[in-house]
């Protein structure tokens, strides 16, 4: 999983001069070109002039052209236009979008090592998104930078393939990059491949098929990553009983599996402490939803609806990938925990069922309303206890508590290919959702902020004296009102969450993120499944550790 070399060359004032230096020479074999103007664009290719010339679509989509009378890196040229960048409704995207499609089109033209440059770039572009007033296109040379590595990226089990078929990958084996801006080169490129690493160890365990990442082949995969990492600590419970004991609500999601010993489930605690606890100023604790395959449980999915369900544990891969980018960056400024339930959903004669009555780690009296509702039945037990861990902290650092979730497909149908943030009292009055949209916006992994309210909380009160919260209704997220937020109420009582709001004496934080719409792709080719996509790890980079 090793990156590409990258080279940043800045202070570039004449880009045409600069592709015309000695400098590349024998280093690059290709040229990118993004641009938003042409008349930029055939300022520094004039060779394009006569595309241009002949074709008055010329630049309106990606295309290689070839400067015959050119040699070296701007031989071969990959015209990559970024289309409109100042509308009200753009953004960064334009670039990701723009560098993903320009990458994969470098590599089908057999250029493995381009050098990248900008015909124009945005400058104090602000178009009122953020709410912080930060400069919406601030980021697009990391945008563009990450894009490009993704659009290289191949996981886990398509380089094994490879290595097993002595099939070579398309992969870039250096990226240069030219820009006018005044940056410090080796810091962004340390902050990038901490991004991007994080973000392929999130797609390594969310993409592949439900078996090469069952829960015991996803703790070998960490075991791989993090066994001999010294700054974080990674914890794996594995005895049923203690499961079972702990987290009581996942145990009941993993009954049916139980019978097969290779989809076991799979519990990973991970820690990190800054290196320097004075300057600790948040406790971060999060837990990832890692349903290894969801087959809806005994209220099985039908109609075809249980397709693409090997990526209901995106949440806790994007969990994983971020203490990967945690590692990497040793961030000073937080301590963080997280947990992984990694569990199968099967369908079985002890599959757990509709109308019984489970008792949480907290205490609490959980009656069962749709074992498709699994995600949160999973999470809570964890929650409960960073929410211990948290009580019990002597830090004087305030702690904030996430569940990160391919949730619920109510989420899809409100925001469609956005991840979606919302706080308890706490959490808002930290303005955690907005922090985690205003980085997700200008780092290319956008959110919407979505509302907590009262009736999240009512609809899931108990009906009669045997229970004290009821987890779902017999109804699909997508018909039901709130459908995306009520998980949330549920899963703040079932915690015991509740009992520590902006009134009580010890207030806690809880964002819950539901991933649902933009851990993979909107859309797939042909009838295969979406590639995926390691939301939300750049924007929890963003949000906390930049």
């Amino acid at each position: 999983m090793e990156l590409p070399k990258l080279n940043i060359f800045t202070k570039q004032t004449d880009t045409k001069q600069f592709l015309a230096s000695q400098e590349l020479t024998g280093q690059y074999d290709g040229t990118i070109v993004f641009f938003s103007d042409k008349k930029a664009l055939l300022n520094v290719i004039p060779a394009a002039q006569i595309y241009a010339d002949m074709d008055n679509t010329f630049g309106d989509s990606i295309q290689v052209i070839v400067a015959s009378e050119n040699q070296g890196a701007t031989k071969r040229i990959v015209v990559a236009p970024l289309g409109s960048i100042n509308n009200d409704f753009d953004d960064v995207r334009r670039y990701k979008d723009a560098a993903f499609a320009a990458g994969k089109r470098a590599l089908k033209a057999g250029i493995t090592a381009p050098i990248v440059v900008f015909a124009d770039s945005p400058k104090e572009t602000n178009l009122g998104w953020t709410f912080d007033g930060e400069d919406d296109y601030k980021n697009y040379l990391e945008v563009t930078i990450l894009a490009l590595l993704e659009s290289a990226y191949e996981p886990i089990d398509v380089r094994e393939y490879a290595e097993q078929s002595k099939k070579p990958l398309q992969v870039f084996s250096q990226l240069g990059f030219s820009t006018a801006d005044q940056v410090q080169a080796e810091n962004l490129i340390q902050k990038i491949s901490a991004i991007e690493m994080g973000r392929r160890v999130s797609k390594d365990i969310g993409s592949p098929d439900p078996e090469r990442m069952s829960p015991i082949n996803v703790v070998k995969y960490l075991q791989d990553v993090f066994g001999k990492d010294p700054h974080i600590k990674m914890t794996v419970i594995e005895d049923i009983e203690t499961i079972k004991k702990e987290y009581p609500l996942a145990h009941a999601v993993t009954r049916a599996s139980l019978a097969v010993p290779r989809h076991h489930p799979r519990f990973v605690l991970f820690e990190y402490r800054s290196p320097d606890q004075s300057k600790v100023k948040e406790n971060l604790y999060f837990v990832g939803k890692g349903v290894t395959y969801d087959t809806g449980g005994a209220d099985i999915k039908c109609s075809g609806h249980m397709r693409g369900m090997s990526r209901d544990k995106c949440g806790a891969a994007a969990v994983a990938g971020f203490f990967k980018t945690i590692s990497m960056l040793q961030p000073e400024q937080v301590n963080v925990r997280a947990g992984l339930a990694l569990v199968r959903n099967s369908v079985g004669s002890d599959s757990y069922v509709s109308d019984e009555v489970i008792v949480s780690r907290n205490g609490t009296r959980v009656l069962v309303g749709n074992t498709d509702a699994e995600g949160r039945m999973v999470m809570t037990d964890l929650l409960c206890q960073f929410k211990e861990e948290a009580v019990a902290s002597s830090s004087t650092a305030p702690s904030f508590l996430f569940t990160v979730a391919t949730l619920t497909g109510h989420a899809l149908r409100a925001y469609n290919g956005y991840g979606i943030a919302l706080d308890n009292g706490f959490a808002r009055r930290h303005k955690m959702s907005k922090r985690i949209y205003d980085a997700g916006h200008v780092l290319a992994d956008p959110f919407e902020i979505s509302t907590f309210r009262r009736e999240d909380v009512d609809v899931v009160q108990p009906g009669r004296s045997s229970e004290d919260v009821v987890q779902a209704n017999d109804q699909p997220s997508t018909m039901t009102n709130r459908g995306h937020q009520y998980p949330a109420g549920f899963m703040l009582i079932a915690s015991g969450l509740d009992q520590h709001g902006l009134k009580d004496k010890q207030p806690i934080g809880f964002t819950h993120l539901d991933v649902a719409g933009s851990a993979e792709e909107m859309s797939a080719v042909g009838w295969s499944i979406p590639r995926v996509t390691a939301s939300p790890v750049v924007a929890l980079t963003g949000a906390f550790l930049l």
